[in-house]
């Protein structure tokens, strides 16, 4: 599939899809744009979030807990990070380390580290290493290519 993107300064965004079947991929794709997606169910402080995929910047496990992270909130999800790291793979989420999966959308800047890490600088200026287990595929996924099967 190609994709084409163009910044406009003026006028109405749009999207054009052009398709010769309409696959399970087309329709996730639709139902994205439209704001059909899927919502994360999160607690905190005892109240339920509900956080749009394409707002959180990274899941994170601690102390046995799974956690979403947003711009400016911070929900306990029931899931587990593996489920996750499947379940929104095609919206951007990446493994990026045995205790986070990453946002692709988010980041605003990577940078390569000694011992084939890589620095990703989110659009939050918070700084996530990437262990060298994930590099590559990061580096596939940013390609285009597809991912090898571990």
């Amino acid at each position: 599939m190609r994709l084409i993107m163009e910044r406009i300064f003026q006028g109405e965004e749009e999207v054009v899809i052009r398709y010769a079947e309409m696959t399970g991929q087309i329709q996730s794709i639709i139902g994205i744009v439209q704001g059909r997606g899927q919502k994360l169910r999160a607690i905190c402080g005892g109240e339920t979030l509900l956080f749009d995929p394409e707002d959180i910047f990274y899941l994170e496990s601690v102390d046995g807990g799974t956690f979403a992270y947003s711009k400016d909130r911070v929900g306990k999800v029931s899931e587990g990070l593996g489920e996750l790291a499947v379940r929104y793979e095609d919206r951007g989420f990446f493994r990026c380390s045995k205790s986070m999966v990453l946002n692709i959308y988010k980041i605003s800047y990577l940078k390569s580290e000694p011992g084939n890490r890589i620095r990703a600088t989110m659009e939050n200026e918070e700084q996530v290493l990437i262990s060298r287990r994930y590099a590559k595929q990061l580096r596939q996924i940013l390609k285009g290519e597809e991912k090898d099967e571990e």
